[in-house]
């Protein structure tokens, strides 16, 4: 699918975050996060919605994998505008025990609306430095730009 039905998918990108889509939800703590899966994208939404501890976060992200398997799926949008700082031992089980998982589940595509926090940003660059994947990522300035990209993804050269 290209990026021409605009207003039909951006609506279903927004609504999914709005939890009125009717999109499959996987977790859904307020104030912590919300996990989606949106099918006009064909991704799994993670909408971030502030602190999250050790137990939440690992829910939220294992939550993540679960949309992965029961759709296939290889593409992922985190909406990380409340982002908080990841602590630093979090950081470590997500490089470490999660991204593994991740990727062994499809994931090979995320689209990142960066985070307001300019910490919280600090903290995923150095977890993609320290992963050594072939999973492609990039930041964007709003969820219509990182839908966009997820639906017209890179190719390789």
């Amino acid at each position: 699918m290209g990026f021409g039905d605009t207003g039909k998918l951006m609506a279903s990108v927004l609504a999914a975050s709005e939890l009125s889509g009717g999109d499959p939800v996987y977790f859904n703590r307020p104030g912590v996060a919300l996990v989606t899966w949106n099918p006009d994208l064909k991704a799994v939404c993670l909408e971030s919605q502030g602190w999250a501890d050790t137990g939440e976060a690992q829910a939220a992200l294992d939550a993540v994998i679960r949309a992965l398997r029961a759709h296939r799926g290889s593409r992922c949008l985190v909406d990380g505008r409340k982002m908080k700082v990841i602590k630093q031992a979090d950081q470590e089980w997500i490089t470490g025990n999660w991204l593994p998982r991740a990727l062994a589940a499809g994931l090979r595509l995320t689209a990142i609306v960066q985070p307001a926090s300019g910490l919280a940003t600090m903290n995923i660059d150095d977890m993609a430095r320290v992963s050594d994947t072939e999973m492609g990522f990039r930041y964007f300035s709003t969820v219509e730009r990182a839908a966009q990209w997820l639906t017209d993804p890179p190719t390789s050269d």
